[in-house]
C-alpha cells in the first residue's frame, strides 16, 4: 500500500511542513543588494544579538519594533530566522506580496470577459468589467435560470458567489487584468543566431547564410529629418531611404535617397547603386573606398506591393537573381536595426530632426532645418564607408564587417557595364525629337548631337530621379523589339550639375505660387473687359441677323407691293416723276377699280333677316385684300 503524504495523514502538521519547506528554500540564499531597508534591518538585528544581557536585549527588540513599524513578536521571529538560516532572510519579503487572493474560476472568468470585450472592434475597459460584475450580482437568484447556463458553464463557483451578491472588488479586477496584459505583452530578447549556420525564414523555405553576396536584404523607410531647398532654404519635406545590405557580413552595399515615396523604381535604383563599383570625389571627404559590389544570389524583402511589381520581376530576370519574401517581420531585424541607428545616432545631431513620434516632434524642427538632399547623401556615404562597414562584426571578435565580406567571397564579383543596368532606371513616355536634336521632358529642353539623325522621329528616355540634368536616349521599341542605346543628352538651360526630380517639382510649385501672389489686377480686368466686349459684339450680330430674317419672312408671307409716296432715299426729281406716273395710272384704271369694288359689295349685301352679329360682318369675295388691289389697281 502506498504511503500517504504526511499532510494527508496528519492535517495538523501541514503548517509545520510548509514552514520546513520555506526554510529549505531560503537556506542557500545570497544577498547582492545594499538597499537602505536591508542595511537598516541588519543593524537592528545585530544590535539585538550583541546585547550583553536580557534587559538590553528586550530594549533592543523594542527599539527595532519601533524603527521598523512592526510588533515585538515579528522582530523575535526575524531574529530566529537569522540564527537558523542566515542574514539573507532579512531581504526576503512576504511570499504573497503583490498577489491577490481569489479563486482560479474568478480569475479565468474575469480574463475571458476581458478577451470577449476586445473582439470584433470592441474595446472594453477595466471599469466596465467591474460594472458588469456588479450588475450580475444585483440579479440574485435570476442567474439560476437556464438561459445563463452557457455563460457559467465552467464557472459554478462564480455563479454561486454572484447569486449570493458577492464579487471581487474593483482593485482586484484591475490587478487581474493588468497582470494578464503584462504577461501577454511580455517580450524576451532573442539570444541571436549562432555565428555559423544563420538562417532566414522565407515564404518558400529556409535560406542558410553561408557566404558574402549570397543574400541581400532590401527595405526602405522615411527618415526623421526635414530637408531644405538649396536656393531659398525653405523646408521641402522628409526624405525616403531605400537600403541594400549583405546578410552574411552585415555591410551596407548600396542605397537610394529621394523625396518620392519608395516604390519599385526606387528599389531598382538602390540595386543599381549596390551592384556597380562606387567612386566618389574629394568633396565627400572619405577616408576609405566603398569596396562592396556585385550581384546577389537572392534578394529578400518584406511583402510590400513594390517588391512584387513587374518592374522588379524584369530586373531579377535581367540580372539573374531570385526574389524571396520574408515569412515573419522578425526576419528583417538586420536591416530594421540600422534605420534606428541612422535616425538616433546620426540625424539627431543636425537641425531639423523630427524624432519618430509626431506628438513629440520638437517645435523648432522646421526653423532649424539646415540640410539639403546632397548634404544628407554625403553624410550617409561617409557614415556607411568610414564607420558602419568598418565597425566590428557583432558576432565575431576582432573582425570588421568589410573584412568579413572579403573573407567569404566565393569568387571575384563581376563588374557590369552601366548600360546593362539601365533596366533599373524608370521608363519614360515616348518623346518626339525636334530640330537641332532636342526633346522636351519635364518642362526642360534636352539636347545632344546623338539625336541629330533622329529629327522628326520618336525616342524613349530613361533617367535617374536623383539627377535629371542628364537622361539616356533609346530608340523606340517597335514590334516587341528592344530599343537600342543612342546616347546621353543634357538639359540645355540648367546651370546646376545635379538636380533631383523632387527639387525640380518643388521649384515649379514655388514659381506657380509666386505668380499667384503677384498683383495682376490690371491684367485680369483687361482680360475680363475683352471677354465682355466679345460677348456684346456677338449679341449685336445675333440681334441684327434676327431682325433681317424677320423682315425677310414678313416680305415673303405678305407680298405687299405698296409704293411709298415719299421714300427717304430718293431725290426730289425722282419723287415728282414717281407721283406723276402714279397719278396717270390711277386716272386710267380708277373707274374700273371702283366699279368692281361696288359690284362685289352689292353682291355680298347682307340679308335684312340676318342677325345683328352677322350684319356687322359684311363678307367680301376676296380673301387677300393685297392680292385684290394688285389685280385691280
Amino acid at each position: 500500500m502506498p504511503r500517504k503524504p504526511t499532510s494527508e495523514a496528519f492535517p495538523g502538521l501541514e503548517i509545520e511542513e510548509a514552514a520546513n519547506q520555506e526554510e529549505e528554500q531560503t537556506k542557500h540564499l545570497l544577498v547582492n543588494e545594499d538597499s537602505s531597508d536591508y542595511l537598516k534591518k541588519v543593524e537592528l538585528i545585530d544590535a539585538i544579538r550583541q546585547a550583553p544581557n536580557k534587559a538590553a536585549r528586550m530594549d533592543a527588540i523594542a527599539d527595532a519594533a519601533k524603527a521598523l513599524g512592526k510588533s515585538t513578536r515579528t522582530i523575535k521571529r526575524m531574529v530566529e530566522k537569522v540564527e537558523q538560516v542566515g542574514v539573507a532572510t532579512l531581504a526576503v519579503g512576504r511570499k504573497d506580496k503583490g498577489q491577490y487572493r481569489i479563486s482560479q474560476q474568478w480569475h479565468d472568468f474575469i480574463v475571458n470577459l476581458h478577451k470577449w470585450g476586445n473582439r470584433e472592434g470592441s474595446r472594453i475597459n477595466h471599469n466596465q468589467i467591474f460594472g458588469y460584475l456588479k450588475a450580475l450580482a444585483s440579479q440574485g437568484e435570476k442567474l439560476l435560470h437556464k438561459k445563463h447556463d452557457e455563460k457559467f458553464k465552467e464557472y459554478s463557483q462564480v455563479r454561486e458567489d454572484l447569486v449570493a451578491g458577492t464579487h471581487p472588488s474593483h482593485v482586484t479586477v484591475y490587478k487581474i487584468i493588468n497582470s494578464y496584459l503584462e504577461q501577454k505583452h511580455k517580450t524576451v530578447r532573442h539570444p541571436g543566431s549562432p555565428i555559423e549556420g544563420q538562417i532566414i525564414q522565407t515564404t518558400e523555405g529556409i535560406l542558410e547564410i553561408t557566404h558574402s553576396n549570397q543574400i541581400w536584404q532590401v527595405d526602405h523607410t522615411k527618415l526623421d529629418i526635414l530637408l531644405i531647398d538649396e536656393e531659398d532654404k525653405k523646408v521641402i519635406s522628409r526624405p525616403y531611404i531605400t537600403l541594400v545590405m549583405d546578410s552574411y557580413s552585415g555591410c551596407v552595399t548600396g542605397f537610394y535617397l529621394g523625396f518620392e515615396p519608395a516604390g519599385s523604381h526606387e528599389v531598382g535604383l538602390a540595386l543599381r547603386h549596390a551592384i556597380l563599383p562606387k567612386h566618389y570625389g574629394t568633396e565627400y571627404e572619405l577616408q576609405d573606398t566603398w569596396q562592396i559590389y556585385g550581384i546577389p544570389e537572392y534578394m529578400v524583402t518584406d511583402r510590400a506591393k513594390e517588391f512584387k511589381s513587374e518592374h522588379l520581376i524584369q530586373i531579377s530576370l535581367q540580372l539573374d537573381f531570385k526574389r524571396r519574401l520574408r515569412a515573419f517581420p522578425q526576419a528583417g531585424g538586420l536591416i530594421e536595426t540600422i534605420f534606428g541607428t541612422i535616425n538616433q545616432q546620426i540625424l539627431s545631431l543636425y537641425g531639423g530632426y523630427t524624432g519618430s513620434s509626431v506628438e513629440e516632434r520638437p517645435p523648432e524642427a522646421e526653423r532649424t532645418a539646415c540640410l539639403t538632399l546632397d548634404d544628407l547623401e554625403k553624410i550617409l556615404v561617409r557614415y556607411f564607408v568610414d564607420n558602419y562597414n568598418r565597425h566590428d562584426y557583432p558576432r565575431v571578435k576582432n573582425q570588421k564587417r568589410i573584412e568579413r565580406w572579403k573573407s567569404r567571397l566565393l569568387e571575384e564579383p563581376e563588374i557590369l557595364d552601366q548600360r546593362e543596368l539601365d533596366i533599373c532606371l524608370m521608363k519614360v513616355a515616348i518623346r518626339n525629337v525636334e530640330k537641332y536634336g532636342s526633346v522636351n521632358f519635364q518642362g526642360w529642353v534636352y539636347q545632344g548631337d546623338w539625336l541629330l539623325n533622329y529629327e522628326g522621329k520618336q525616342v524613349s528616355l530613361r533617367y535617374d530621379k536623383r539627377n535629371i540634368t542628364s537622361v539616356l536616349a533609346y530608340t523606340r521599341p517597335i514590334n516587341g523589339e528592344p530599343g537600342e542605346f543612342i546616347g546621353v543628352i543634357q538639359a540645355r538651360d540648367c546651370e546646376r550639375e545635379r538636380m533631383s526630380l523632387a527639387e525640380l517639382n518643388y521649384i515649379k510649385k514655388k514659381l506657380r505660387d509666386a505668380c499667384k501672389e503677384v498683383d495682376n489686377s490690371s491684367i485680369l480686368n483687361e482680360r475680363l473687359s475683352t471677354f465682355e466686349d466679345v460677348e456684346q459684339n456677338r449679341k449685336e450680330r445675333r440681334r441684327h441677323r434676327r431682325k433681317k430674317a424677320q423682315q425677310k419672312h414678313e416680305a415673303k408671307s405678305n407680298k405687299s407691293k405698296i409704293v411709298e409716296l415719299f421714300p427717304e432715299n430718293l431725290t426730289t426729281e425722282e419723287i415728282i416723276n414717281s407721283q406723276e406716273n402714279l397719278t396717270s395710272n390711277f386716272d386710267v384704271n380708277a373707274k374700273n377699280i371702283v366699279n368692281s369694288i361696288d359690284k362685289q359689295i352689292t353682291q355680298n349685301k347682307p340679308n335684312p333677316n340676318q342677325t345683328s352679329k352677322a350684319r356687322r360682318r359684311p363678307r367680301v369675295g376676296e380673301k387677300d385684300w393685297n392680292q385684290f388691289l394688285e389685280n385691280n389697281w
